[in-house]
């Protein structure tokens, strides 16, 4: 594996500016902000994604900090309102191949727009269908 950055904060070989710490993620301010309070969860142990998670524990860790971090950005001021965002895989466009979560402080006449569209073709419900029949097929195996 080549240096990856989160383990390197996470075991304290690099600085960063944690905000919540415990067994199994740890939490900081992004270097690279989108808004004030910008921040990462990642998990302590290098997981490549979210997929890859056989350990009920740190899943459960990983939903409770999103909780803990959100209502301290919010207690503290930065923010009421946040967007939680996390990548898997290359086409997803996965920058670091290591589990992390950004939960960016939303403000009124922010410049931020994270807009999706609609894919119409996709949204058709003889799509919607297919789609769901194959998700409960694989459901059965």
């Amino acid at each position: 594996m080549n240096k990856c950055i989160f383990c390197e904060i996470v075991n304290g070989k690099s600085p960063c500016y944690e905000v919540y710490k415990d067994d199994y993620v740890t939490a900081f301010l992004d270097i690279n902000p989108v808004s004030i309070g910008h921040t990462l969860i990642v998990t302590n142990k290098h997981i490549e994604r979210l997929d890859y998670i056989k350990d009920n524990q740190i899943a459960n860790a990983l939903m409770n900090s999103l909780i803990i971090v959100s209502k301290k950005l919010i207690k503290s001021g930065i923010c009421k309102d946040f967007t939680i965002i996390q990548d898997n895989g290359y086409w997803a466009q996965q920058d670091i191949k290591h589990i992390h979560f950004h939960i960016i402080p939303r403000h009124k006449d922010e410049k931020i727009v994270l807009k999706l569209d609609t894919d119409f073709v996709a949204a058709e419900d003889k799509n919607l269908l297919k789609t769901w029949e194959k998700i409960k097929l694989h459901e059965r195996l």
